[in-house]
């Protein structure tokens, strides 16, 4: 709300929000200056010049006590020099010898395969390969060591806004190689993983033994496994805007960790911070450490860091320092769709629930307004990223998601229970999984009503980037966050909106 002993502040000082900002303005702009096709010299001339001139700023800054503007530059010369470290080198077009390591099978039917610890003409790749095989014969699995003669080239193709190049190197994959097939010269190289691998097919097991009608859904929320769900029910899920219950995220780790934290003492944050980081740490090793569940786990430490450290919790900055953490490991994580719509949907939650709650005296009508307002500003939040990324606009998204989240969410937390106790006790678990199996169908019929509706699922242009940051934007605009009054907010938020349309306008004459 306005802040009447400092009409000047905008917004309350938050040095993570501000090195956030800066983390993801230096890994934008290096990325978009390594795209650039300068010559050698002229790009590290045009590199030199930005360091100096951006550290004089600092130097400024600092000397001025400009807090912020300091947090910023060295936000941005750090992400800045992070990034320019973690681009690969290029790589010409071209037939190479290749060996590996299997370590990941993509597409079974298409032999896709993602390979590791790749050496192109015996010169090691920093990076993964995405290898397809024509005409594989004998059977790949993770672990395997291969070798092969492919056409290796660097990936460029771009649809719209989709950009192959950024959305692979996302996921650590920097080459595509094509070959007929490929020679198997050991096997067991990942034992680890392989094990890890073994203990998510055994749970998965388990999990189609406990839940006989939709074991399928149930262990895609649980596991992340989407390979025994039919096209109608994954169709189900896409057209209303609620794919994200069979994906692991925070709405997953979300869920299970309010539990325990409910569960625990609340006199013992150090208790509650071990037991939930352990917990967090076998889930993502049973899932052989699912990159959306290992975001979502340390988006949830970082909220709980408040908490440990008795700090004034403030959830923007947690979400902040997770950003930092996420994209300082692994920088080209900020082109990947999980990333931004975990991030996105987060942000636009929070920015609702700034104001602290809601003002009505039926604790049961304030439950449901709370939800429905949550729900909206995540769909709101993240429609322009899934359009961008997607093409397509689920028209009953908030309708969908306010009907079956409660269900799904109820569903989630029994069936992780019933099948905890059911792999050692089986019979146990499969009582107790008869509610959650319900609970899912009833869900699913819901779903497929929804998407019966004319119109639940509209096909939509590609917007820019711009626009789903100028839509988090008009968000901020009117959140409580802005310490201005509700006139001067709007006023802001009109402005915003102003330019929201001429992008959204440009993106529409580019389609």
């Amino acid at each position: 709300m306005f802040d009447d002993k400092d009409p000047s502040r905008i917004i309350n000082y938050r040095p993570l929000l501000i090195a956030a900002a800066g983390v993801i303005a230096g890994t934008a702009l290096c990325e978009a200056m390594l795209g650039l096709s300068l010559k050698e010299g002229w790009f590290i001339a045009a590199i030199s010049a930005l360091v100096v001139l951006t550290c004089a700023i600092a130097a400024y800054s600092f000397i001025k006590g400009k807090k912020a503007a300091f947090v910023f530059i060295a936000a941005f010369l750090i992400a800045f020099a992070r990034m320019a470290v973690a681009a690969p080198a290029h790589i010409e077009a071209g037939e190479y010898d290749v060996s590996g390591v299997v370590s990941e099978i993509s597409d079974t039917k298409t032999n896709v395969v993602t390979v590791s610890d790749v050496r192109l003409n015996g010169r090691r790749l920093d990076y993964k390969l995405k290898l397809t095989l024509s005409s594989q014969e004998e059977v790949l699995s993770v672990g395997c060591g291969i070798e092969a003669r492919c056409y290796v080239s660097e990936p460029v193709k771009v649809f719209g806004s989709y950009n192959e190049r950024l959305s692979l190197l996302s996921n650590g994959i920097s080459v595509k190689g094509e070959c007929a097939s490929a020679e198997i010269v050991s096997r067991n190289r990942l034992p680890v993983k392989q094990w890890l691998l073994s203990v998510k097919e055994a749970i998965r097991n388990r999990i189609y033994y406990l839940f006989p009608e939709n074991a399928p859904i149930a262990a895609g929320f649980l596991l992340g496994d989407r390979s025994g769900i039919d096209e109608t029910d994954q169709d189900s899920f896409l057209a209303t805007g609620t794919a994200h219950i069979l994906s692991l995220s925070g709405f997953h780790v979300g869920i299970l960790t309010a539990v325990l934290f409910f569960l625990l003492p609340k006199r013992s944050p150090l208790l509650r911070f071990t037991v939930i980081g352990l917990f967090l740490l076998c889930y993502c090793a049973i899932t052989a450490f699912s990159a959306s569940l290992v975001r979502a786990s340390v988006m949830c430490m970082c909220f709980l860091l408040a908490d440990l450290t008795r700090d004034r919790r403030d959830p923007l900055s947690s979400l902040s320092l997770a950003a930092i953490i996420i994209l300082l490991v692994s920088p080209y994580k900020l082109w990947s769709v999980g990333f931004r719509l975990s991030f996105a949907a987060s942000f636009g939650i929070l920015l609702i629930t700034a104001g602290g709650g809601y003002s009505s005296t039926n604790r049961i009508w304030r439950k449901l307004s709370s939800g429905l307002i949550v729900t909206a500003a995540a769909t709101a939040a993240t429609a322009l990223i899934s359009a961008q990324y997607f093409h397509t606009f689920p028209t009953y998204g908030i309708l969908a998601n306010a009907a079956v989240v409660p269900i799904f969410s109820a569903a989630i937390t029994l069936s992780f229970a019933a099948t905890l106790i059911g792999i050692p006790f089986p019979a146990a678990g499969k009582i107790l999984a008869f509610a959650p199996d319900k609970l899912i169908g009833f869900a699913m019929l819901i779903l497929q009503k929804i998407r019966a509706l004319p119109y639940s699922q509209l096909n939509v242009i590609s917007p820019s980037t711009l626009s789903g940051i100028l839509m988090l934007l008009l968000m901020f605009a009117i959140s409580p966050y802005i310490l201005r009054p509700m006139k001067t907010r709007l006023k802001v938020f009109l402005g915003v909106f102003l330019v929201f349309t001429a992008s959204v306008i440009a993106d529409i004459i580019r389609a």
